[in-house]
């Protein structure tokens, strides 16, 4: 989607809720600063997206997968805990697998706050190869990590699929036509959620409207299970 077609569709929203009896838009300095606004909440919206919405509404070439050099650098089993470690990728935003060869399944992965963690320290509570864990933490450098529990063997081989960050570099009044890669079933999510975000700056109470819409857009199936 275009930077200038996004606008267009979240003033669009806008413009129809304030004729719904808003009080947004009653000042002209609010008009003068709503590209602005919309302009500046596209990055943060994308990514919420992105990072949430179910698998199956995701393009596939939004997936990528280390391999090679990216993984012999970065992953490494330590031979007597078995624990697996991957340093994760700084342009990461989603974990899609996270899975070791002998491992039957995906784990979603903790983070190192939680309970589950607290396990990985007992030897005989942690996760193995048959019940296995994934721990998001950090290493001693300050780089973010995976940790895994546990391999079978130190031959155990690692998939992992992500997806990144998006590139939000041109996302400003002077690059209305760049194209963001945006799946076309999570458009209206985009939209809605941009609005949200930006009905928010200026505190109007149809804010949480607009993200329920947002949200039931981007997973009707969550929305309806609560």
């Amino acid at each position: 989607m275009l930077v200038s077609e996004i606008v267009t569709r979240v003033r669009a929203v806008i413009d129809e809720l304030m004729q719904n009896d808003s009080d947004f838009l009653r000042e002209s300095e609010d008009e003068k600063n709503l590209t602005s606004l919309i302009i500046d909440k596209i990055g943060y919206a994308l990514q919420h997206v992105i990072e949430n919405a179910p698998l199956d509404k995701l393009d596939d070439d939004m997936l990528e997968t280390l391999t090679g050099t990216e993984l012999a650098n970065s992953f490494s089993i330590d031979s007597t805990s078995l624990v697996a470690t991957l340093i994760l990728p700084t342009e990461l935003l989603r974990i899609v697998e996270a899975r070791l060869s002998s491992w039957s399944r995906f784990p979603v992965p903790e983070r190192d706050t939680s309970q589950v963690y607290l396990m990985q320290q007992d030897q005989y509570a942690r996760g193995s190869w048959d019940r296995p864990v994934n721990i998001l933490t950090y290493n001693a450098s300050g780089k973010k990590i995976l940790e895994m529990y546990s391999a079978k063997t130190s031959a155990d081989t690692l998939v992992f699929v992500f997806v990144s960050k998006p590139d939000t570099t041109d996302i400003d009044a002077d690059h209305m036509s760049t194209d963001l890669d945006v799946p076309s079933q999570l458009e209206a999510a985009l939209i809605y959620q941009i609005a949200a975000l930006t009905m928010t700056a200026f505190k109007d109470d149809v804010a949480g409207s607009l993200f329920a819409i947002a949200s039931k857009y981007l997973d009707p199936d969550a929305v309806n299970n609560e």
